[in-house]
């Protein structure tokens, strides 16, 4: 019979005895019955955040190079752009294959000057780094504020203050903020499969929306959502089980948008 091994961890004040019934009472709704009794083990604090800090390095990601708080930045830098993010409650440090393949994809498709919105924005690094590549107007949008004070830090480390759009708004909402050139929307599958009419909206005619945080297995579902809504896949780049779709919205040309290499 195949071991199912579940780590949780909750507060001490929890109690052992009224959580392993809560733990049991889960289970059991999840129709997975436990064998006996729950086996439960404290463990003491281990300062868990300072001891992976430790362990972040600066990261090359193609012309990027993504500094984390803490870290020095190495005197040879090969003409890369650098990126400082500050940890906090905030989605997007570099370490994540998702962000790693939007910054990719970012230095193959956007064209200088052009209009930028990074919707789910959290820390702030995919907005930062289309700036540094020379988009023109680029607009953060975020619903959590925590997570768009964060990106207002990184701003500032980075030399980026008034640059850049911080608003707290749905992803959905984007259209009123633009039209837009280029979308940056590393956010999920279910959530992009929801707003892909919002998407459409907030792109000029021939945009492009780079999305991310999608699962390879969500790839063919998200696609058959987005062709109903006349995008066009353009681009893709997985790295398992991740993948980042890049998509046209269907119009003429715009000048100055870029084209899928």
């Amino acid at each position: 019979m195949p071991r199912l091994t579940l780590d949780a961890y909750f507060p001490g004040r929890a109690g052992a005895k009224r959580l392993g019934g809560r733990l049991q009472t889960a289970l059991l709704g999840a129709g997975l019955a436990p064998p006996g009794r729950l086996r439960l083990r404290s463990v003491g604090p281990g300062r868990w955040v300072e001891k992976w800090q430790r362990t972040l390095r600066p990261m090359v990601i193609g012309t990027f190079l993504v500094v984390p708080e803490g870290c020095g930045v190495p005197a040879r830098r090969s003409g890369r752009h650098t990126l400082r993010v500050r940890f906090g409650q905030a989605f997007g440090t570099g370490e994540h294959a998702s962000t790693r393949i939007c910054l990719r994809l970012l230095q193959r498709h956007l064209a200088v000057g052009q209009r930028v919105a990074d919707l789910g924005a959290g820390s702030g690094i995919l907005a930062m780094a289309a700036r540094r590549l020379g988009a023109g107007r680029v607009v953060a949008i975020d619903t959590d504020r925590v997570a768009l004070s964060v990106a207002r830090l990184n701003l500032k480390d980075n030399g980026l203050s008034g640059l850049i759009e911080l608003v707290c708004a749905d992803a959905s909402e984007a259209a009123r903020y633009g039209p837009f050139d280029l979308l940056l929307v590393n956010i999920g599958a279910a959530t992009i499969g929801r707003i892909i009419p919002a998407i459409h909206a907030a792109l000029a005619p021939g945009g492009h929306a780079i999305l991310a945080g999608i699962l390879v297995d969500d790839e063919v579902d998200l696609m058959r959502a987005a062709r109903r809504h006349r995008f066009a896949l353009v681009d893709r780049r997985r790295s398992r089980p991740w993948s980042a779709l890049v998509l046209r919205r269907s119009g003429p040309e715009r000048r100055g948008t870029s084209r899928a290499s």
